[in-house]
């Protein structure tokens, strides 16, 4: 039996996906309160998709793969933009770029050896997004002028660069235990 994969879910994760783009746009044009308001609605529709792909028996391979790819790409690239705009430090944007990319390597060397990947957020990896995404849309309301954020922002800075961290070293830690146990039932 094959999946439905034109379902509201997957209609409101490519939506997101489509906002990726404009929300860049808007950034480039230091137009924060359209690129805040639009960011915060994609970030939202996030948890909205999900939830309605399970309360209506929705979910789909297809799905997944997209929300991931919608999730990464909404945080990427505003994150870079935001970076550039010298509203993020650096090091905090290299902290969440080194987390993906490890657990991206990761993935696809630990694919490699065991030839299936069964990826399961952890709890700490849900942090991590929820704190990522709730940094960038609290710097976008901040250069909106729909907050006042000056006395918040380092410590803000610094509990996303801790939890992109110790999310990255969980990670590392269950991939590379699950690569071992993999060579281990190789060898038999």
């Amino acid at each position: 039996m094959s999946e439905r994969v034109f379902n509201l879910p997957n209609v409101i994760t490519l939506a997101r996906l489509a906002a990726v783009p404009v929300v860049g746009w808007l950034i480039l044009q230091q137009r924060w309160e359209a690129a805040c308001w639009l960011f915060l609605a994609a970030a939202v529709s996030d948890g909205i998709d999900g939830l309605l792909a399970r309360r209506l028996q929705q979910t789909t391979q297809l799905g997944a793969a997209l929300d991931t790819v919608a999730d990464k790409a909404l945080g990427l690239v505003t994150l870079v933009l935001l970076t550039l705009e010298e509203a993020i430090p650096m090091w905090v944007t290299l902290a969440i770029l080194l987390r993906d990319s490890v657990i991206v390597l990761g993935a696809l060397s630990y694919r490699g050896l065991a030839g299936h990947l069964e990826i399961h957020p952890t709890w700490l990896g849900k942090t991590h997004m929820f704190a990522e995404f709730a940094l960038l849309t609290l710097v976008l309301a901040g250069l909106a002028g729909l907050l006042a954020l000056e006395g918040w922002l380092l410590p803000l800075f610094g509990i996303v660069f801790v939890i992109a961290v110790l999310s990255g070293a969980q990670y590392v830690w269950i991939w590379s235990a699950k690569a071992r146990a993999a060579a281990r039932f190789k060898s038999r």
